[in-house]
């Protein structure tokens, strides 16, 4: 065998394909669902009228029965023995199996219990009615009349003579091109003698998925009916578009079949030259309507009907003078076109029953092959996009790359792969189920068919095949190509999806069953990829207005080789950007919608949609600078360069002296944001300029639509022109998305100028400037450890950079919260006070040395109470964004020290980290508790808990996510960034009852660190923050454990382990590193005591290998999860509706909430509200939206910009959608005239206030990042119900007359409107007003 499994040692086993079988192979009945050409011999299947064979079929066998009925049998003879009876070898295998292959018995448990409820088995009681319509449906068509020969048009109007008899008007389902007018073609029709129920079904392999299932017939047509030379110019084809018309009559016509179905025409693999006929159940037939099956009637040929010898990829077999109607005699046969796909397609149909008895034969050799491949079935099933819904679009998904490859190939890999080789493994027929099924994961994870291509014999042409297909991979008979029409995209995507699968069932850890077999991300691909196009095309422009009789014949000959138009385009979009892009993209999909079959041709040939995927390649795609060949070294690359991307192609020298072509997308001060964009831009161009697909609303920036139009290639198979209206229009998801993490200050334009790489180089000046200041500190400083999201690329925006001669002002000045560690020292004080004393001096006198080394600068002291402390040393304060839970509002314990860095304009925080603090804490709280003063001990234990989450918590999380942003995954700041705004939006983040920031932060790093659902990690913001709606939307916080592992680092095969693969594939090579065993094992165990004890009730937990028991940053009450749950699901709902309507005027609806939800209503003076500069700009928040929502989303009209009305939409979503420049400099005055105030958020600070007087009677709500809307819910516990007067009720009360005394004492309620008074007054001047919904 070659290297890499392409070609076997072994001799051809073509001998042993038509060796003659027993009569149960003729018998076998149904299919299940993508098998395409599955079957078994035709001499030895035929179904005769005579009683024999009636007698037979009514007690059909299941092909492999032998194989494995007689072990089930032993097996349940041995069950019924004696009690004392020793195990059989088969269970101790069993039992050994799930010792060595499981992490537990659960996963072997899960994966039985998958296959007994998805399996459909024949002679059961659920098929009985099935059975009885097959052998139905079989008599029906053996009875069919002959029709005698007759023309084309004769033979038109027969059929449609016929259908309307029938009251269905049909036509003979002809390809293209249709027959012509007087040509010399016969077409006849004779009942077929052989009937066939084939596929999966016969062989214990059908299951049911999304779809149901379904079962093939197959029918073979008389050897009389065709010529020698029918395979030429689709004579075959359309004889068989006849032969099947006839056969949908015959069908229709029977009372009885159409009682029990809905018959009709349909295309298989979506290929006109292949029409066949559908029988869908009826609803509410009994015994049918519940299975879900689709029978599917296949006509074939027998395998000496036609010289399939003379079929081969390398010849052509429709000649161009055909297709062009020309008359002029036709060139060398040698030098046409070859026609692989044709030919291929012929061959399909006269070897559908030899590939049916190879399986069969495999099946008898292994026992656990039909459960083997009815996993693959269900894993591939799983992972193709094959009948989903995407809004109104159904997704045609591939029709190729099925089930029965996959069969296919698990039969070569226990037949035909040798151990001895570094071809692959070898899989032996003694293996169990889950052992079949994960080698040939782990084989399919590493095996390239177009690099190694494999075959089942020997003699072969494999040049041949090599030559004029892409992946190879022949069949038993050594005449086809079993990967015909599957394209370069389907292979990588199954590839790359294996690999993930692979790291799954070999993680160290645990078993993944629900990841490899029930996930349903897998299919959605609004999440699957990293940039998700919608195009929009008018086919009929691309293939000429008369269906493509005005192109040349040869590019008429390659459209025609596909089987369909849509299947044409879709090739030669997906080869031509995955080629531009090779470097750029590690995947570009393109998935045409529902299965246009010749009934839709002529609506195919107008406007159709297509969904790009893109994976991009998370280095490559944020390249400025595209490098290209050296024109004079490879003339034919830079040949082909210049080809794609024209003008934008420019030869440049570069500082090693190397010559190179390059395309230039931005400068180095491009923000990350921008660069995230550039191969939505490319993507846009490309298309442009070669398909003439505009872009709505437009991506490309200005230069690119300057050149892009220019010296347009003259080979261009342009859908229209670019100023055409009717031409293909380009909508993309992810670059519209990340806009809403931009702000009314910082827009796009000024994301060059103001970046988290700015604030992060100012932080280590800073840090040097710090540590140069030890000779002049009592003690030295060890390290400054930066807790602000705004160094760990976290934050909503980059900290904004204030300028010293501005005065330093803004509305809010945000500030960076350093730690400052000190050397350790024994000569701290043992009492809290002095220390915090001390502390202070400390700071003072590092503020005092940086001013005399840097007098440019400002230092102030501060605190949260702006110098005013408490006598025991216990700050108490609060946050806006941080924490999550009333008694942990505090950010800062004790005084700190603001540091205006005037070279960066930023403001940095320092408080100083001492553990001796720590230590002191800890041991007054357990000095108290012995004491007995349980309220004093509490307090101190809520303050040593601060202090750790401050001092220790928070700096390790920090160092966490910004390794993982900086090294790892650069797309982890936009996803933050866009689910901090999505949060905030709807007034979920922060603040008293939302979720703490550093969650958030964790729930985005998730879906970095684990593969969540099996998808490979995101590398754009846009696909990351679509995750984490999912992940919002569908996880089970009661019953499964969410952790996040910043040790992961999955290891993927390389070229270099393909020797490994193939010795110890399953020893080691796919084991993925991560957390250790033993920290794992304590996650888990930490899960489940808290679920023992009731502590979870549905709340959103977060844990880490640090924080086994998630209790550094709390968890979010079971009822804002619920609510986080059903704003996930409407927001991803609204996504795949703006999806698939090609539009964005509903997406901001993502980024707003429903204020009707709520109970009152308050609503502030937007001029008080200092940070309303970080609300989103205008552009982002259009939406058709309520009043209510309006109203709320108004804080954008404080940008000073001219109104824009609904009946301008269209026209600006045309147009790129930037806001104005900002300058630099650019500043706002401090709405209280108090300069230079940092940090101060009255807004946070009044929700503060209300919290800690109504925080047992409320629940709080506002957009942390300046929104005038706090909205509130009333404890119902609280308000709801009047109770009897005592003395010690901490409420404002009123008389309750209405209510019935339980006792003497009277009732009283909750007085809401009193309580509404208190809160305006409680903000008098920053209350507008307060309007309460319900009381």
């Amino acid at each position: 065998m070659a290297a890499g499994g392409s070609v076997t040692k072994r001799k051809p086993r073509a001998a042993e394909a038509t060796k003659p079988k027993s009569k149960s192979v003729a018998q076998v009945e149904a299919d299940e669902v993508s098998d395409i050409d599955m079957a078994s011999d035709s001499d030895d299947s035929q179904l005769d009228d005579g009683d024999d064979n009636d007698e037979e079929m009514a007690e059909p066998m299941l092909a492999g029965e032998n194989a494995s009925g007689e072990n089930t049998t032993k097996t349940a003879e041995h069950k019924k023995g004696l009690p004392g009876a020793k195990p059989t070898n088969a269970e101790i295998m069993a039992l050994n199996e799930t010792s060595l292959l499981f992490k537990s018995n659960l996963f072997k448990l899960q994966v039985d219990e998958l296959l007994s409820e998805t399996s459909v088995a024949a002679n059961t009681k659920p098929t009985r009615g099935l059975d009885a319509a097959l052998k139905q449906i079989r008599d029906v068509l053996t009875s069919l009349g002959d029709v005698k020969e007759m023309s084309t048009d004769s033979a038109s109007n027969y059929v449609r003579k016929q259908s309307k008899a029938s009251g269905k008007l049909a036509m003979i389902p002809f390809p293209d091109p249709a027959p012509a007018v007087g040509m010399p073609i016969s077409f006849a029709f004779k009942a077929p003698k052989v009937v066939n129920i084939v596929g999966s079904y016969p062989l214990g392999m059908a299951a049911q998925s999304h779809s149901g299932f379904n079962v093939d017939v197959v029918v073979q047509m008389p050897a009389e009916l065709f010529q020698e030379r029918d395979y030429l110019n689709f004579r075959y084809f359309y004889k068989r578009a006849f032969y099947v018309a006839v056969l949908l009559i015959g069908l229709q016509q029977h009372s009885a079949i159409s009682e029990l179905f809905d018959v009709e025409f349909s295309c298989l693999r979506s290929d006109t030259r292949l029409p066949i006929v559908v029988l869908r159940p009826k609803s509410g037939v009994k015994h049918l309507g519940k299975l879900g099956c689709t029978v599917r009637i296949l006509p074939s040929i027998a395998h000496d009907t036609l010289p399939l010898k003379r079929l081969s990829p390398e010849r052509n077999y429709v000649r161009p003078s055909y297709i062009s109607n020309a008359k002029e005699a036709e060139s060398d046969e040698a030098n046409l076109p070859a026609t692989p796909q044709y030919s291929a397609t012929i061959l399909s149909d006269a070897l559908l029953l030899t590939h049916m008895k190879y399986l069969f034969e495999t099946t008898e050799m292994c026992p656990e092959f039909p459960r083997a491949a009815t996993l693959l079935r269900i894993w591939i099933g799983q992972r193709t996009a094959a009948g989903r819904q995407l809004g109104s679009h159904k997704i045609a998904g591939s029709q190729r790359l099925n089930g029965f490859v996959l069969t296919m190939l698990l039969a070569w890999l226990l037949r035909c792969a040798h151990s001895g080789s570094s071809s692959g493994p070898k899989l032996s027929g003694t293996m169990s189920a889950y052992q079949l099924f994960k080698g040939a994961i782990e084989f399919l994870a590493v095996h390239d068919f177009e690099e190694a291509p494999i075959q089942f014999g020997a003699e072969a042409n494999m040049d041949a095949f090599g030559d004029n297909f892409g992946a190879v991979f022949v069949d038993p008979t050594d005449s086809l190509n079993l990967l015909s029409g599957v394209q370069e995209w389907e292979l990588a995507e199954l590839r790359m999806e294996a690999r993930v699968t692979a790291l799954d069932i070999n993680h160290h850890v645990e078993d993944r069953f629900a990841r490899v077999f029930l996930s349903a991300a897998l299919t959605d691909i609004s999440a699957k990829y990293d940039h998700v196009f919608r195009l929009e095309v008018d086919l009929s422009k691309f293939l000429s207005a008369k269906h493509g009789a005005e192109l040349k014949p040869a590019r008429r000959l390659a459209e025609l080789e596909f089987g369909h138009p849509v299947a044409a385009v879709q090739n030669r979009i997906a080869s031509f950007l995955s080629s531009a892009l090779e470097k750029h993209a590690r995947l570009v999909a393109v998935h045409p919608c529902a299965d246009a079959c010749f009934e839709d041709g002529v609506k195919a040939m107008r406007r159709h949609v297509f969904f790009i995927g893109v994976v991009a390649d998370a280095a490559e795609a944020r390249r400025l600078v595209d490098l290209g060949p050296n024109p004079d070294a490879q003339p034919q690359e830079a040949s082909r360069f210049r080809a794609y991307w024209g003008e934008r192609a420019e030869l440049r020298r570069f500082r090693d002296g190397a010559i190179r072509l390059a395309t230039v997308w931005g400068a180095g001060e491009m923000s990350m944001e921008k660069r995230a964009a550039i191969l939505p831009r490319m993507v846009a161009y490309l298309l442009r300029r070669h398909f003439s697909v505009r872009a709505v609303p437009e991506v490309m920036q200005a230069d690119d639509l300057f050149v892009v139009d220019t010296a347009r290639p003259n080979n261009a198979k342009a859908f229209g022109l670019a100023t055409d209206p009717l031409a293909g229009s380009l909508f993309c998801m992810s670059t519209r998305i990340t806009s809403f993490a931009q702000t009314i200050d910082i827009g796009a334009d000024s994301a060059d100028q103001i970046s988290f790489e700015a604030a992060v180089s100012a932080f280590d000046e800073f840090q040097r400037e710090i540590k140069q200041l030890d000779e002049q500190m009592p003690l030295r400083v060890v390290s400054l450890h930066a807790v602000s999201p705004g160094l760990r690329y976290a934050s909503l925006v980059p900290p904004k950079p204030l300028s010293m001669d501005q005065g330093g002002d803004d509305s809010f000045i945000e500030p960076l919260h350093v730690v400052v560690e000190f050397a350790s020292s024994n000569k701290w004080p043992d009492d809290i006070t002095a220390l915090h004393k001390i502390k202070t001096a400390f700071l003072l006198r590092l503020g005092e040395s940086y001013t005399a080394l840097h007098p440019e600068s400002r230092v102030e002291l501060v605190n949260r109470f702006h110098g005013r402390g408490a006598a025991d040393g216990l700050l108490t304060g609060g946050s806006s964004l941080t924490l999550g839970a009333h008694e942990n509002m505090d950010y800062e314990g004790d005084n700190c020290i603001d540091i205006k860095h005037v070279a960066s304009g930023l403001t940095f925080r320092l408080s100083m980290l001492c553990d001796r603090e720590g230590e002191l804490l800890a041991k007054k709280a357990s000095d108290m508790k012995l004491a007995g003063l349980a309220a004093h001990a509490e307090a101190i234990e809520m303050a040593h808990r601060r202090w750790t989450r401050n001092h220790i918590w928070r700096p390790r999380h920090h160092r966490q996510v910004l390794d993982l942003c900086q090294r790892h995954h650069p797309a982890v700041s936009m996803t933050i960034r866009l689910l901090k705004r999505w949060l905030s939006r709807h007034m979920l983040l922060g603040q008293a009852v939302g979720v703490p920031e550093e969650l958030a932060e964790l729930l985005a790093s998730h879906v970095f660190t684990d593969i969540s659902g099996g998808l490979s990690e995101p590398a754009t913001g846009c696909a990351g923050f679509v995750r984490c709606l999912q992940l919002l939307a569908e996880w089970k916080w009661s019953e499964d454990l969410f952790a996040v592992d910043f040790s992961a680092d999955s290891r993927e095969a390389t070229k270099e382990d393909d020797g490994v693969v193939a010795k110890t594939l399953a020893q080691g090579v796919w084991v993925s590193s991560g957390m250790p065993v033993g920290a794992s094992e304590m996650l888990q165990k930490a899960f489940t005591e808290a679920k023992e004890h009731s502590k979870l009730k549905g709340s959103l937990r977060v844990a880490t290998e640090n924080d086994p028991e998630a209790t550094w940053w709390g968890t979010v009450s079971p009822v804002l999860t619920r609510r986080l749950r059903t704003l996930a699901k409407a927001s991803l709902e609204c996504i795949v509706s703006c999806l698939d309507a090609g539009s964005d005027a509903q997406l901001p609806q993502v980024f707003t909430t429903p204020l009707n939800d709520y109970d009152f209503i308050i609503k502030l003076h937007r001029d008080v509200v200092c940070r309303k500069y970080e609300q989103l700009p205008k552009f982002a928040a259009l939406s058709d939206r309520g009043a209510v929502e309006a109203d709320y989303d108004s804080d954008s009209d404080m940008l000073d910009q001219p109104e824009i009305f609904k009946n301008l939409l269209p026209t600006m979503q045309s147009q790129q959608r930037v806001p104005g420049k900002l300058p630099q400099s650019k500043r706002h005055a401090n709405p209280f005239h108090q300069p230079g105030m940092v940090g101060f958020d009255p807004v946070a600070l009044y929700v503060r206030d209300l919290v800690n007087v109504y925080g047992d009677s409320m629940l709080l709500f506002n957009d942390v990042y300046g929104g005038h809307i706090i909205a509130g819910l009333w404890n119902p516990a609280v308000t709801s119900k009047p109770v009897p007067f005592t003395a010690n009720i901490l409420a404002n009360i009123q008389p309750a007359p209405e209510a019935k005394a339980a006792s003497s004492r009277p009732m009283v309620k909750y007085n809401i409107e009193a309580v509404a008074e208190e809160m305006a007054r409680l903000g008098e001047g920053i209350v507008d007003s307060i309007s309460v919904q319900r009381s």
